[in-house]
């Protein structure tokens, strides 16, 4: 009796053992995943080309809106339409310049950590509090609004709006492919870079795609305005 007792003692050390042994195994491995994940795309965020083409695309938005004034209005869109597209518009601009997006000014390096960032407030901000919240309706417009070009395109601006709606799901799919990683080699390594920089320009095209219509919108604006 004595030497089953000392039997199953044994064999719970033995199995505790293995128990711990195999959570530090992979408490280690995912703290390296952790570190691998952080290898950095040098890169100066501000002076990039398509920073600097994203961020004059939102000033030239923004200077289109700004010469619209309800008092002096005559044009045969309401007035108090004019006044909503214009808070529209102005609350994507907000949106687009979101925390995240705003926090990278002045990095000199990017790692795939920032790129899951941006994607994640490109479809949060961008995507569903600019364009499904605050433009969508231009989509559902009636065919006798006082508007040949809004009723014109409002289909092609629902597939273009759902253009955008897919445009990151590659990218949120190789970002989170990712997690296989969990050794040391120069293919995993090589592969986190590459998808750092490429998720990164792949991110900032989405947010210029995004922008473009935008800008296409608040060009049309400033037409009706008369300015």
């Amino acid at each position: 009796m004595n030497f089953i007792k000392q039997y199953l003692k044994i064999f719970s050390y033995v199995f505790s053992g293995l128990v711990f042994a195999f959570a530090s195994f992979y408490l280690l491995a995912n703290l390296y995943h952790y570190f691998e994940l952080r290898k950095d795309y040098i890169v100066n965020f501000d002076t990039q080309y398509n920073v600097e083409t994203l961020n004059n695309t939102l000033t030239k938005v923004e200077s289109n809106i700004s010469t619209f004034n309800p008092n002096t209005y005559v044009g045969s869109i309401p007035t108090s339409d004019m006044i909503k597209l214009k808070q529209n518009i102005n609350s994507c601009l907000t949106n687009f310049r979101n925390d995240t997006y705003t926090g990278m000014s002045g990095k000199n390096k990017i790692t795939i950590v920032d790129v899951y960032k941006l994607r994640e407030s490109y479809e949060n901000n961008v995507l569903n509090n600019c364009i499904i919240n605050n433009l969508y309706w231009l989509t559902t417009i009636d065919d006798n609004y006082p508007s040949t070009i809004l009723v014109n395109n409002k289909e092609l601006n629902k597939l273009y709006f759902e253009s955008l709606r897919s445009s990151t799901t590659y990218l949120k799919k190789d970002l989170n492919n990712n997690s296989s990683y969990f050794y040391n080699t120069s293919i995993a390594s090589t592969a986190v870079k590459d998808n750092t920089r490429d998720g990164f320009f792949e991110v900032i095209e989405s947010y210029q795609q995004a922008a473009d219509y935008l800008l296409y919108l608040s060009d049309w604006f400033k037409m009706e305005v008369g300015v």
